[in-house]
């Protein structure tokens, strides 16, 4: 049994350890063959767990619990009022009794469903409690005939037994109708991808206060090229990861289909779908595997485009290695100024500043153990005014596209990779820069593509840390990309409870 799976029939044990004690007995008043007998001031007094439990699946989307050979002892009071040829007619009788419901056997089948806002919903299909033998004992009672035990013990078959297995079932679809799904009503079904540890567990229970979607926490940011990353992450991106349609088995596991998508403050609006894809068996002992298309990156890039964060303006000041580069005088090693053109002739001793704007949303495409990433914009480039005579003026118009291969993997709690340039090509629309044309300009490509490849590597060895839950630890995560699709396995929570869809997870 897979891990997740196991989990779920501790949980489904633990459940009913912790109920069975809180049941409710209430007064029993029954008319006897012998006269009437009344149970008054029931309660159960000990409880043995099942030795027996399982959980198995049952397609399409249920599960079901089978626990057996549990016992329960329940003490209270009795009063009776018996005729007989022995007694006097109506003689009450007082005591207090105890007796042993032994070899208990409990089924409960739940179905898995969803709401029509996406959360997941729980509803009890089949419930059905079993006592196999019951055992008695009474005190305080004076002298009692056999006749007046084995009366009291029929009665306690016929109408006390009865009576506590329906408040078992009762007990157990409260839960499961109730009380579960009143928790998984209030689960958030939309996060900021700026949360580096979400507190879903404690939004659920009402703990935690929820939080607004619509406004970010001003944090301490450093925009430069190398945070750019994590800068995008600060923007008002929301990822809705509700429920598309009902849990459903598969593989021997519990899958479920999940939206996925991330745009501006949750709005939705993406104007393309997920691929559709079919996800391999479970594997391993992982307790939980994460699949997402690449539908969630590119649906993030193609709302971060529609609000213009993919542009960006470039200077010596965005990273340590353009500060001696974007010169048009080198005062030491390489700067642009010498390479192109005239530019350092015409523009002696002034920084050269680069805006780049998305010409349309890039691309990010799974393949196997890489990601592909294409990017299409403009760039123009400006020299900048070194006194108050001088203006700040544009030099060059050009349009740009880069195709680079990225390898992801996990480091700790962070998501690290490297980066090769497969293709940088520049256009050229229009320059103010003498002696430069397509071709001293297409040789850029040649440079720009070497230091683009260090850059973005050394932004990828920065890391991006993994989002995590509050209440959950996650032991041996791990993941692996296929064409279109990435796995993240993670092995052992100590918490535990996926038209085309963009993400699964699976128990």
């Amino acid at each position: 049994m897979p891990t997740g799976l196991a989990y779920l029939r501790e949980v489904g044990m633990k459940v009913v350890n912790e109920e069975v004690l809180k049941l409710s007995l209430p007064t029993i008043t029954e008319t006897v063959e012998a006269g009437q007998v009344s149970i008054v001031n029931a309660f159960i007094s000990k409880y043995w767990a099942p030795v027996e439990y399982n959980l198995d699946l049952v397609k399409p989307n249920t599960f079901t619990w089978s626990m057996s050979k549990m016992h329960i002892r329940a003490a209270g009071e009795f009063v009776a009022r018996l005729n007989g040829a022995l007694l006097l007619p109506s003689v009450p009788i007082q005591g207090q009794f105890e007796t042993l419901l032994g070899h208990i056997g409990l089924t409960i089948s739940v179905r898995m469903t969803r709401t029509s806002l996406g959360a997941p919903q729980v509803e009890s299909a089949y419930c059905k409690s079993e006592i196999g033998y019951v055992d008695l004992n009474v005190r305080n009672t004076g002298v009692l005939t056999d006749f007046f035990i084995n009366s009291f013990k029929a009665f306690l078959i016929a109408h006390f037994k009865p009576m506590v297995e329906s408040r078992m079932c009762q007990m157990i679809e409260k839960v499961i109708n109730q009380d579960m799904n009143g928790i998984l009503s209030t689960m958030p079904l939309k996060i900021r991808i700026n949360e580096d540890q979400l507190d879903i567990i404690g939004e659920t229970f009402g703990i935690a206060p929820r939080k607004s979607l619509s406004q970010f926490g001003q944090k301490a940011r450093n925009y430069t090229l190398l945070n750019f990353v994590n800068n995008l992450r600060e923007r008002n991106l929301v990822l809705d990861y509700s429920l598309l349609g009902d849990p459903f088995i598969s593989d021997g596991s519990i899958a479920m289909k999940a939206k996925g998508e991330i745009s501006w403050r949750g709005s939705g609006g993406t104007p393309f779908y997920p691929p559709n894809f079919n996800i391999p068996p479970p594997h391993g002992i992982h307790m939980i595997e994460f699949y997402g298309t690449d539908y969630i990156a590119n649906s993030l890039l193609y709302h971060a485009y529609q609000q213009r964060y993919m542009d960006v303006t470039v200077g010596p000041e965005s990273s340590t290695q353009l500060r001696d580069v974007l010169q048009t005088t080198c005062d030491s090693g390489f700067c642009i100024g010498e390479f192109l053109g005239a530019l350092g002739e015409q523009y002696p001793n002034r920084e050269v500043e680069v805006r780049f704007t998305a010409k349309k949303a890039p691309i990010l495409v799974f393949i196997e153990n890489r990601a592909r990433f294409r990017l299409h914009g403009k760039t123009n480039m400006f020299v900048r005014p070194q006194n108050a005579s001088q203006v700040k003026l544009q030099v060059l118009r050009s349009e740009t596209t880069m195709t680079a291969n990225v390898k992801l993997w996990i480091n700790g709690s962070r998501i690290v990779g490297n980066a090769s340039i497969e293709n940088l090509d520049f256009k050229l629309l229009e320059t103010r820069i003498r002696d430069v044309d397509q071709s001293v300009f297409g040789d850029l490509g040649l440079f720009g593509a070497e230091f683009l490849e260090q850059l973005l590597t050394e932004i990828l060895q920065m890391g991006l840390v993994m989002p995590t839950m509050k209440g959950v630890v996650l032991k041996s995560p791990n993941w692996q990309l296929f064409h279109k699709l990435l796995c993240k396995n993670q092995q052992q929570p100590f918490f535990g409870m996926t038209k085309p869809w963009s993400t699964s997870q699976r128990f």
